[in-house]
């Protein structure tokens, strides 16, 4: 790499993301606020995980000055709506193109852990950039109506998100959605962080039940950039055992470029019949 090959940088849709997740500097750049709005919680109103993470990644690209490479989390408890988190960073390693950094977001209120998080900043340009993703041909987003909501949702992410599953059987392994958010911040790093928590969804009408329970992990890898108002998301469920779900999701651009990967597993607590709400 020569010399004068300019740094990696977060790019400039980094503070629309902030804003939209809603995550606060504070006097220290390791120490940031977050408040529990309905863009970082569920349809049930607590916490959504998969926006804490992304609130948590947007956080550390802003005081690294670095994109996000790959984010892993583990769940420990949700906050409720209108509540509120605080995020501290340790530093692990900043090397010329890389930071590795270690997130711990904790319940305002009583110091609880809700979330433990991995995160790897930077890289550098090389020229060997490419994907080996095989989208999936599928029609696009105006083909696919849009998910309805239980009636009891609470506003939120969930509900506000325009995702548009495809058609689909309980029991197929393989469930395909449009998403997007507010403008093209679906494509973003956060945005894809925040979606992929969709593969919980795909698991729920992979196995034809709906339950309560939670995630335990969600670790995301980004894989490409795109500014584009629509994602694909490619959900594969691996399976259950001992009431612990674990699935796949790939996200795609329209025009089949990979943007993300990402796993995830789930705890089910208690199952209450067939899939309702969330219907295609």
């Amino acid at each position: 790499m020569s010399s004068g090959e300019e740094p990696l940088s977060p790019g400039d849709r980094l503070a629309d993301v902030v804003e939209f997740f809603g995550v606060q500097a504070t006097d220290d750049e390791l120490c940031w606020h977050l408040p529990i709005s309905p863009n970082v919680a569920n349809y049930l109103g607590v916490m959504h995980g998969g926006c804490a993470l992304a609130a948590v990644t947007a956080a550390a690209e802003t005081w690294s000055e670095r994109p996000l490479a790959a984010a892993s989390a583990q769940f420990m408890a949700r906050v409720p709506l209108g509540g509120s988190a605080e995020i501290t960073f340790d530093i692990g390693s900043a090397g010329k193109r890389m930071t590795q950094v270690l997130a711990q977001v904790t319940d305002s209120a009583d110091g609880r852990v809700l979330m433990r998080a991995l995160l790897a900043l930077g890289g550098r340009r090389l020229g060997i950039d490419q994907d080996w993703g095989q989208p999936p041909d599928v029609p696009g987003p105006d083909e696919w109506q849009r998910r309805t909501v239980p009636d009891n949702a609470v506003a939120s992410f969930s509900t506000d998100a325009d995702i548009r599953f495809g058609p689909h059987r309980a029991g197929d392994r393989r469930i395909l959605c449009w998403a997007r958010l507010a403008g093209t911040l679906a494509s973003t790093r956060q945005g894809l962080i925040a979606l992929a928590d969709t593969l919980a969804t795909g698991m729920h009408r992979s196995l034809g039940l709906k339950w309560r329970g939670g995630s335990i992990d969600n670790t995301v890898r980004i894989a490409g950039d795109a500014d584009c108002e629509w994602v694909l998301l490619d959900i594969e469920t691996d399976g259950f055992h001992n009431a612990v779900g674990h699935g796949v999701v790939r996200i795609y651009t329209p025009d089949g470029g990979l943007l993300a990967t990402g796993n995830q597993s789930f705890a089910v607590a208690r199952v209450s019949g067939p899939v309702e709400g969330f219907r295609p």
